[in-house]
Protein backbone atom coordinates (compact mmCIF):
# COMPACT_ATOMS: atom_id res chain seq x y z
CA UNK A 1 0.00 0.00 0.00
CA UNK A 2 1.44 3.71 -0.87
CA UNK A 3 0.19 6.20 1.22
CA UNK A 4 0.01 9.67 -0.92
CA UNK A 5 -0.29 12.92 1.25
CA UNK A 6 -3.26 15.51 -0.69
CA UNK A 7 -2.91 18.12 1.48
CA UNK A 8 -0.71 17.48 4.71
CA UNK A 9 0.03 14.61 7.01
CA UNK A 10 -3.58 14.03 7.89
CA UNK A 11 -5.32 14.24 4.61
CA UNK A 12 -4.03 10.89 3.07
CA UNK A 13 -4.90 8.01 0.99
CA UNK A 14 -3.61 4.53 0.06
CA UNK A 15 -3.12 3.40 -3.75
CA UNK A 16 -2.27 0.09 -4.08
CA UNK A 17 1.37 -1.42 -4.69
CA UNK A 18 0.69 -3.22 -7.61
CA UNK A 19 0.09 -0.13 -10.40
CA UNK A 20 3.11 1.14 -12.55
CA UNK A 21 5.26 4.19 -11.39
CA UNK A 22 3.75 5.97 -14.57
CA UNK A 23 0.29 5.01 -13.66
CA UNK A 24 0.91 5.97 -10.37
CA UNK A 25 2.22 9.20 -11.11
CA UNK A 26 -0.59 10.26 -13.18
CA UNK A 27 -3.28 9.23 -10.33
CA UNK A 28 -1.59 10.94 -7.58
CA UNK A 29 -1.17 14.36 -10.05
CA UNK A 30 -4.72 14.29 -10.62
CA UNK A 31 -6.04 13.20 -6.85
CA UNK A 32 -3.73 16.20 -5.75
CA UNK A 33 -5.64 18.48 -8.71
CA UNK A 34 -8.85 17.25 -7.92
CA UNK A 35 -8.51 17.94 -3.61
CA UNK A 36 -11.63 19.62 -3.25
CA UNK A 37 -13.83 17.20 -4.34
CA UNK A 38 -12.67 14.83 -0.97
CA UNK A 39 -15.15 14.51 2.03
CA UNK A 40 -12.68 14.46 4.99
CA UNK A 41 -15.14 14.89 7.61
CA UNK A 42 -19.04 14.04 7.92
CA UNK A 43 -19.59 18.25 7.67
CA UNK A 44 -17.36 18.31 4.60
CA UNK A 45 -21.31 16.38 3.03
CA UNK A 46 -23.65 18.64 4.57
CA UNK A 47 -26.56 18.15 1.57
CA UNK A 48 -25.72 14.66 0.92
CA UNK A 49 -29.20 12.64 0.41
CA UNK A 50 -30.24 10.20 3.44
CA UNK A 51 -32.47 8.32 0.29
CA UNK A 52 -28.68 7.20 -1.18
CA UNK A 53 -26.56 6.71 2.09
CA UNK A 54 -28.85 5.63 4.72
CA UNK A 55 -28.21 2.28 6.19
CA UNK A 56 -30.60 -0.48 7.31
CA UNK A 57 -30.10 -3.62 8.93
CA UNK A 58 -32.37 -6.37 7.35
CA UNK A 59 -32.72 -9.25 9.57
CA UNK A 60 -34.18 -13.04 8.80
CA UNK A 61 -37.15 -13.58 10.58
CA UNK A 62 -35.28 -17.08 11.43
CA UNK A 63 -32.39 -15.67 12.41
CA UNK A 64 -31.57 -16.15 16.19
CA UNK A 65 -30.95 -13.51 18.55
CA UNK A 66 -27.63 -13.31 20.63
CA UNK A 67 -26.90 -10.62 22.92
CA UNK A 68 -23.29 -9.23 23.53
CA UNK A 69 -21.71 -8.33 26.78
CA UNK A 70 -21.65 -5.15 27.17
CA UNK A 71 -17.85 -4.42 27.55
CA UNK A 72 -16.96 -1.89 30.16
CA UNK A 73 -13.11 -1.74 29.93
CA UNK A 74 -12.18 0.68 27.79
CA UNK A 75 -9.37 3.08 28.83
CA UNK A 76 -10.60 6.98 28.80
CA UNK A 77 -9.18 7.89 26.44
CA UNK A 78 -10.96 5.16 23.87
CA UNK A 79 -14.14 6.31 25.53
CA UNK A 80 -13.34 10.03 24.83
CA UNK A 81 -12.29 9.57 21.30
CA UNK A 82 -15.64 7.27 20.55
CA UNK A 83 -17.42 10.09 22.09
CA UNK A 84 -15.95 12.56 20.26
CA UNK A 85 -16.18 11.02 16.87
CA UNK A 86 -20.19 9.95 17.80
CA UNK A 87 -20.91 13.81 18.29
CA UNK A 88 -19.31 14.59 14.82
CA UNK A 89 -21.44 12.56 13.38
CA UNK A 90 -24.40 13.70 15.49
CA UNK A 91 -24.01 17.43 14.88
CA UNK A 92 -23.11 16.44 11.19
CA UNK A 93 -26.47 14.55 11.25
CA UNK A 94 -25.34 11.48 10.10
CA UNK A 95 -26.48 9.55 12.59
CA UNK A 96 -29.36 9.85 15.08
CA UNK A 97 -29.95 8.06 18.98
CA UNK A 98 -31.69 5.41 19.43
CA UNK A 99 -32.86 3.03 22.53
CA UNK A 100 -32.05 -0.63 21.45
CA UNK A 101 -30.16 -1.09 24.74
CA UNK A 102 -30.52 -5.05 24.50
CA UNK A 103 -29.06 -5.30 20.62
CA UNK A 104 -26.36 -2.89 20.37
CA UNK A 105 -22.71 -4.20 19.57
CA UNK A 106 -20.08 -2.70 21.36
CA UNK A 107 -18.11 -0.36 19.91
CA UNK A 108 -14.73 -0.96 18.20
CA UNK A 109 -11.91 1.17 18.14
CA UNK A 110 -9.46 1.05 15.60
CA UNK A 111 -6.43 3.22 15.66
CA UNK A 112 -4.96 5.00 12.75
CA UNK A 113 -1.67 4.09 11.63
CA UNK A 114 0.93 7.06 12.06
CA UNK A 115 1.18 7.63 8.23
CA UNK A 116 3.76 10.01 6.56
CA UNK A 117 3.97 11.04 3.07
CA UNK A 118 5.76 8.36 0.64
Amino acid sequence: MRWVSLLDEEHNISVGTTIATVEANLMHATLKSNVDLFAWTPSDMPRLSLDIITHKLSVFKEAQMIAQKKKKDYGVEKRLAAKEEAQKLLSAGFICEARYTTWLANVIIVTKPNIKEV
